[in-house]
C-alpha cells in the first residue's frame, strides 16, 4: 500500500495498489464471466480495473482490482463462476501466460509449414533454419520442381505440422 500526496506535499489517505486476482469458472464460460463482471463494474462503481479472459488458460480468468472483495462481490451469485482462488498472482508469471510467443520461436528445423504471405501464398514449405532475432525464417519450398530456398519474415508462416510427419 502506497501513501497518495496532495498537490502541497501532504499525506492523504492511503492508496490500494491494484492486484491480480484469479477467478475459477465454469470450462468454456469464461468470456460470458468476463462480460457479466464488466456490466456489474460499471453498474455498482466497482474497482475492477481489468479482466483477462485468455483462450490459454481455461476455466479461469484474471481480475486487476485493489482488493479480493471487489471481485467477490462482482462475481457473487453468478452462474458460471465457481469461485475466488486464494491468494494473489504474481504479474510476472500473467505476463508470461498471456504474451504470445513469436511464430519463428516455436519452429524447429524440419518443421512443415504453410505459408501465409507473400508470393509463394499457400504452399508448404520445410524450415530449414530460423533467426528469432530478426523474425526470419529460412525454408525448402516443398511445391515446386527444383529446389529453392526463401528467406521469409516469421510473420509469414503457420506451421503445419511438427518434424516433417
Amino acid at each position: 500500500m502506497t501513501l497518495a500526496l496532495s498537490e502541497k506535499g501532504e499525506e492523504s489517505a492511503p492508496v490500494a495498489r491494484p492486484k491480480l486476482y484469479a477467478v475459477r469458472t465454469i470450462a468454456g464460460r469464461e468470456l460470458d464471466v468476463t462480460l457479466i463482471i464488466e456490466t456489474r463494474t460499471r453498474d455498482e462503481n466497482l474497482p475492477i480495473y481489468s479482466i483477462v479472459a485468455s483462450p490459454l488458460i481455461k476455466g479461469a480468468i484474471i481480475v486487476e482490482s485493489p482488493a479480493a472483495y471487489h471481485v467477490s462481490n462482482a462475481i457473487q451469485g453468478l452462474r458460471y463462476a465457481k469461485g475466488l482462488v486464494p491468494g494473489i498472482l504474481d504479474p510476472n508469471e500473467v505476463e508470461r501466460i498471456i504474451k504470445p510467443k513469436a511464430v519463428v520461436e516455436t519452429l524447429k528445423p524440419g518443421d512443415i509449414v504453410e505459408i501465409i504471405a507473400g508470393p509463394f501464398k499457400g504452399m508448404k514449405a520445410q524450415v530449414v533454419r530460423t533467426n528469432p532475432a530478426k523474425n526470419e525464417v529460412v525454408l525448402n519450398v516443398l511445391e515446386v520442381e527444383y529446389p529453392l530456398q526463401v528467406t521469409v519474415p516469421g510473420d509469414s508462416v503457420k506451421p503445419a505440422r511438427q518434424g516433417g510427419q
